[in-house]
């Protein structure tokens, strides 16, 4: 994975990750899947956890819609986000490099925010509920090929602790 993608992801969706995210060698879901879920939610200012509170980043985010998938550019490279439906009001973010990996974001849609939780291989190894589903690589994880992509996501939703970033939708 780039090093512009990764700080790009892990700088703007996912503030003070430690250590590496849940990725797959190529992304998991379609174009089809997608839903272009940002459309209700407009100005979008990002937030990071602070000392048990929240506190505004700086950085701007922007996101150009493309069909049912969203562009992020930096220089000549480029990382398509997708929102994908998994259950009530739960979503996955998988945000990938053309013809590249993928790594991925659960997200929380509410009125006026989405939370963003992040999975850390770190985290999701110590769980260990989730060996049959992840292989795990050192500090890595990927999502194996033969795995039911819903059913972890459920699975992942039902292990979320504490949303590491929130994107509120501001006047």
């Amino acid at each position: 994975m780039g090093i512009w993608f990764r700080a790009i992801f892990l700088g703007l969706l996912a503030f003070g990750l430690s250590g590496c995210v849940l990725e797959s060698k190529k992304p998991l879901f379609t174009d089809a899947e997608a839903k272009p879920l940002l459309a209700d939610y407009p100005n979008l200012a990002a937030y990071e956890r602070d000392n048990g509170g929240w506190k505004k980043s700086a950085d701007q985010i922007s996101f150009t819609l493309e069909a049912s998938q969203y562009l992020v550019k930096s220089g000549t490279s480029e990382m398509q986000l997708s929102f994908v439906p998994v259950e009530g009001p739960w979503w996955v973010l998988q945000a990938a490099e053309p013809e590249g990996p993928a790594a991925y974001v659960l997200v929380k849609a509410g009125p006026k925010e989405l939370l963003l939780y992040s999975l850390e291989c770190k985290t999701l190894k110590e769980s260990g509920k989730f060996e049959r589903d992840i292989e795990f690589k050192d500090s890595d994880c990927s999502v194996k090929a033969e795995v039911d992509k819903i059913v972890l996501f459920k699975a992942l939703i039902a292990n979320a602790s504490e949303p590491s970033t929130k994107l509120v939708s501001e006047p």
